[in-house]
């Protein structure tokens, strides 16, 4: 059977123009070719003889079992961490539930990376931008990272090389420009007449913006340093010379250490345009959910993850509650496991008692407490997801039957039995 426009959740653009057919327990878009989009419809083809059972240090359960087991675990926690969220709107909510229920601490798997555009935002606002403004508005756009058409691959197509804008023919043909350093890996051509990339004689990516933005706060005076690229100088001028210039990064490219500083410059930096020419920024994210686990948090909560529960209000502490430092340190005594979206998201090793709810693909240790494998939304259930640039939330649909539960259905149970 044939399914159109339906949304895929696998990168944060949430593209809801596939068509998808589904033949006994295969599933095939048909008018997408991109490796990194195909690869996780790819993994969700499982027949319904292969769906695995839910486990118990290895060995399979009923259902019931499994989740009486996982809720024994959390009852003689002390301080559960629930990890992963990477999983749809209806999934975080319950996350939320249970870690209030079982006075834990939620955080997302990609924690530290998320955590540098959110420091940022509390400490002196952004100015952003949204996908439709990018594609209808924007003429000038700057890329930080070849990579980021990579792992955003229909970005290109879907928003900066439109075939039809709401503006003006300099919004269709904007100028692009992709920036990198010596140190970043090319596995593309950029041979488009728009495009221009520059491959710049610099030890990593941050370096590269600290001098763009040297340049924007001090023009004459980089004008006469022989040290700067001629390159950036000439951006500089584009910048100046366009009508709306959007910046787009992604923090997983960015050193880890570094990254809340480089995206402050970056955000230094529009701000500083600002005073001249309309430009704004296009923090990218959300291929492991990332973007729905903030927003449904946000929502539920009044803050952003990483959040506490344990004395009975929702507390908001990057730093005492990270959940990956949690784990090195070992400061939680349990993980709830939550990864529904690709069976390349398994659980980290841990000495403690892991419950995994997840797709049906994980790689699961015979060590894991409790697996209960789920359905994937977007596939096997219904759901929703938020987009990378958190104005809109698109419906998942349901377009496979099979006998795998909903994560929200299972985490809702384990919260009325606790």
């Amino acid at each position: 059977m044939q399914y159109e426009n339906v949304t895929c959740p696998h990168c944060g653009i949430l593209c809801d123009d596939l068509s998808v057919e589904v033949s006994e327990s295969s599933v095939t878009p048909l008018n997408i070719k991109h490796a990194h989009c195909l690869r996780a419809f790819e993994q969700a083809s499982i027949k319904d003889a292969d769906l695995p059972s839910p486990q118990i240090n290895g060995q399979q359960t009923s259902l019931d079992e499994a989740i009486n087991k996982a809720v024994d675990i959390l009852k003689t926690s002390s301080q559960p961490l629930i990890s992963g969220l990477i999983a749809d709107v209806q999934a975080c909510r319950e996350a939320i539930a249970l870690s209030e229920k079982v006075a834990g601490v939620i955080d997302h798997a990609n924690g530290p990376y998320m955590r540098a555009n959110i420091a940022v935002l509390q400490r002196m606002g952004k100015v952003k931008t949204t996908l439709a403004e990018a594609r209808n508005r924007s003429d000038n756009i700057i890329i930080f990272g070849s990579q980021i058409i990579e792992r955003f691959p229909r970005l290109m197509e879907r928003v900066l090389t439109p075939n039809k804008s709401l503006g003006a023919d300099n919004t269709i043909n904007k100028k692009i420009t992709i920036i990198d350093s010596q140190a970043q890996p090319v596995n593309q051509q950029f041979d488009q007449a728009n495009i221009n990339y520059l491959r710049l004689d610099a030890p990593n990516l941050e370096s590269v913006i600290a001098t763009l933005e040297l340049i924007i706060h001090s023009p004459a005076e980089s004008e006469q340093d022989c040290n700067i690229d001629k390159s950036l100088l000439d951006l500089y001028q584009q910048i100046i010379a366009s009508q709306y210039t959007t910046m787009i990064w992604y923090t997983g490219l960015f050193d880890n250490v570094a990254a809340e500083q480089t995206v402050q410059i970056i955000t230094q930096s529009i701000k500083k345009l600002m005073e001249q020419v309309r430009c704004v920024g296009l923090p990218l994210g959300g291929s492991k959910g990332e973007i729905t686990a903030t927003q449904v948090a946000t929502w539920q909560t009044g803050v952003p993850l990483p959040i506490a529960f344990m004395g009975g209000t929702p507390v908001h502490n990057p730093v005492l509650y990270d959940g990956v430092a949690m784990l090195e340190n070992s400061e939680a005594d349990a993980l709830v496991w939550l990864s529904t979206y690709s069976s390349d998201d398994a659980p980290p090793k841990t000495d403690i008692p892991t419950i995994v709810i997840g797709h049906p693909g994980l790689q699961i240790a015979d060590t894991t407490a409790v697996y209960i494998p789920v359905g994937i939304p977007g596939i096997d259930v219904r759901g929703l997801a938020c987009r990378v640039d958190s104005v809109a939330t698109l419906p998942l649909q349901k377009i496979r039957n099979n006998a795998l539960p909903a994560a929200n259905d299972v985490l809702n149970k384990m919260i009325e039995m606790l």
